[in-house]
Formats: C-alpha cells, sequence, structure tokens
C-alpha cells in the first residue's frame, strides 16, 4: 500500500486528523488535571487512564485505517478487474480503459450517500449514548440529580461535580449516609461545569463520534459497491456504453470471475478482527451495569454491520445467476460441469484466504452473545 493513497483519500485524512487529536488529548488532559485521582475514593474514583475505552482511541482508529481503506480503493480496482475476468463487458467485448474509468467515476460519485448515512449512524447513536450525560452537563436534574448520578459511575466525566464539596470525604460517601439516615436529597440548583470539564467532554465526545462515523463508513461503503454491482445496468455510464455484468459460468478459478472481488472483500474481514478488539475493550473497561446505552447498541449493531456486506454480496450474486444459466450448454459454450465447479460466495477451498471472514462472523457472535447474555440478567 503506498502512503499516497493512504492519505489522498478525504476519509483516510479525517482518519488520521483524528488519531493526531487523540494524541494531543492526552496531554491536554495531564494539564486539566483528570488523570488525578480524589482523595477518599480509591477504588472507586477512576481516573481518565485509568479507562481503556477512552485512552486508547488513538489505538482504536489505528486499528480502523485498513478497514476503511480497503472498503474503498481495493474495491473500486475490482470493477477493472470484472472486465479482465469477461464478467463486466461492453456488448459482446470487453470494455476500455476510458468507459471503465467512467464507471469507477459513477461508482465514486455516490459515495455520498455512505457518508451521509454513516453521519446519521454515527449522530443517533452518540446522541442516545450521551444524552443522559449532557442532561445534567445542563444541570436540568438540579444538584440531588447530578450528584447521584455522578455516583453511578464516578469518573473523569463528571469529576466536577464529585469535587464540588468543601468536605474531605468522599461525596458518594456522604450521600450513602445521608439516604441511611433518612435525610432528604438536596433541593439546590445544579453546578455549572467549569470549561475544562465542558472541553474534556466535548473532545471525548467528538473521538466517539468520529468513531462510530468511520466505522460505519466502512461498512457502507462496501454495501455502496454491492448496490452498484446489483444496479450497474441502471446507471447512465452503463446505458451510454452498453454495460452488463454477467457471471462468468466458465470461469477457470471457478469463482464466477468474481475472484479479485472477492479478495479485496476477504482483506477486509481480515482488517475487521483488529478493529472489533476496540469494541471488547470498550465493553470489558466499563462494569455492565455502568453501561450505556450507546455502548449496549454497538454490542449488537457492530455484529449486524459485519453480516450485512456479506449477505448484500450473496443477494446480489443470486439475482444474476438466471441470466448466467444462458451460457450453458447447448444453448451457449459453457458446459454444465465447469458451472458446477463455481462457488458464488466468497468461502472457497482456500480456507487461509477466507479465514479472515469466519473470525470476524466469530467475534460478531461473541458480541451478540454478551449483549443476550446480560439482557438475561437484567
Amino acid at each position: 500500500m503506498r502512503v499516497r493513497q493512504w492519505s489522498g483519500d478525504p476519509a483516510m485524512l479525517l482518519l488520521w486528523m483524528a488519531v493526531a487529536l487523540s494524541f494531543v488529548f492526552w496531554p491536554i488532559v495531564l494539564w486539566l488535571g483528570f488523570d488525578e485521582p480524589i482523595a477518599g475514593a480509591e477504588g472507586r474514583y477512576r481516573t481518565y487512564f485509568e479507562l481503556a475505552n477512552w485512552w486508547a482511541f488513538p489505538f482504536f482508529f489505528l486499528a480502523l485505517a485498513p478497514a476503511l481503506w480497503l472498503t474503498w480503493e481495493p474495491l473500486l480496482k475490482a470493477w477493472d478487474r470484472l472486465a479482465e475476468t469477461e464478467v463486466l463487458r461492453e456488448g459482446n467485448g470487453r470494455p476500455d480503459a476510458d468507459i471503465l474509468d467512467q464507471v469507477r467515476h459513477a461508482v465514486r460519485g455516490r459515495r455520498f450517500i455512505a457518508v451521509i448515512g454513516a453521519l446519521v449512524i454515527s449522530l443517533f447513536i452518540n446522541v442516545v449514548d450521551r444524552a443522559p450525560l449532557l442532561h445534567h452537563y445542563g444541570g436540568a436534574a438540579g444538584l440531588a440529580g447530578q450528584q447521584a448520578h455522578a455516583c453511578t459511575d464516578p469518573g473523569p466525566f463528571v469529576k466536577w461535580i464529585l469535587v464540588s464539596r468543601s468536605e474531605s470525604e468522599f461525596l458518594c460517601d456522604v450521600l450513602e449516609k445521608r439516604k441511611a439516615d433518612g435525610e432528604p436529597a438536596s433541593g439546590a440548583p445544579g453546578i455549572a461545569p467549569p470549561p475544562g470539564q465542558v472541553l474534556f467532554a466535548a473532545v471525548t465526545t467528538l473521538q466517539q463520534v468520529l468513531i462510530v462515523f468511520l466505522a460505519a463508513l466502512a461498512v457502507l461503503q462496501v454495501l455502496l459497491h454491492t448496490a452498484m454491482f446489483g444496479l450497474l445496468e441502471r446507471l447512465e455510464v452503463a446505458r451510454r456504453h452498453g454495460l452488463r455484468l454477467s457471471l462468468n459460468c466458465g470461469s477457470p478459478l471457478n469463482e464466477f470471475g468474481l475472484e479479485h472481488w472477492n479478495h479485496a472483500l476477504n482483506n477486509f474481514y481480515w482488517a475487521v478482527c483488529p478493529a472489533m478488539l476496540g469494541v471488547f475493550i470498550s465493553r470489558a473497561a466499563t462494569p455492565p451495569e455502568e453501561h450505556l446505552p450507546g455502548q449496549v447498541m454497538l454490542g449488537f449493531a457492530v455484529p449486524v454491520c459485519l453480516l450485512a456486506p456479506m449477505v448484500a454480496t450473496i443477494i446480489v450474486r443470486q439475482a444474476r445467476l438466471p441470466e448466467a444459466w444462458r451460457s450453458l450448454q447447448p444453448n451457449g459454450p459453457v458446459a454444465p460441469e465447469d458451472y458446477r465447479r463455481q462457488q458464488l460466495w466468497p468461502l472457497d477451498r482456500n480456507w487461509s484466504s477466507k479465514l479472515g471472514i469466519l473470525l470476524a462472523f466469530a467475534l460478531g457472535a461473541l458480541s451478540i452473545g454478551f449483549e443476550l447474555s446480560h439482557l438475561a440478567l437484567l
């Protein structure tokens, strides 16, 4: 992979900026004091650098980089390969380089669909996930609500609430004693967070928005290419040049001429495996009783997103089988024996190259199993 290819794409450039922001945030955290413990809260309050699901964000972005890149440039090049394997045809011949460039341009021009979809998904998940915390940043719940919320998960996101007292005793211990003594909750107004706390919340929220956006974009890019494969003949460039897609029933590699596309898809699933580790780190770093709604949603959404490209790929290929049968003898040149050797889905006899798909699906199954077991205990 060339460095220019990894950095020239706008999505990759955004990812590198996110990596830089996450590393730069570390000294800001030190400067603002979010790495410092609270006296009397040993074992209960967790500093920023005790939360692996937050301080490790630079590495989450880096782990996502291969998957993000592999879902765009390699798949664009796979369109050229479809012509070489006699799947993409111009009439009865092979389209030239200029027409192939127009096909890539047509696919590239629809990338905005994946971008908008990823942005909507990221904003929805993050609004659901961060709304409870931001509600207390606004002080609408009053001081009692803020304090009760802070003690459910004492950490850097609510530090200003936990240290906004003159007593030396830890706030959560004081609240427990007051509750045991039957004292009423405070009716005082909420405490506005200081600028440093707002900056901390803003940057961490931005990191989470970006990681969900880029992860969703990677999946949606695969789905976009798959949709273009299924709808190619409806594109203006296809109608203008008489382009069509037809599975090659006599492919010597027995993959219907889709081996280059399969290779790109398999590499994507290999790249997804290290990216999935971020999901497990996020879940493991937070006790089950403190899991936020967004984390639970991701626990289910990530495996579904892993499955979606494979299911969509099978569907669009299956839809082209009836047309491919016309090339079989006696109406066409392909012997039925050659057709029966073809593999429709991206899992063939070369299991070493397909192992990434199996590993990704296994990790996805573990994620779903974890969420279901947790829900069963509620």
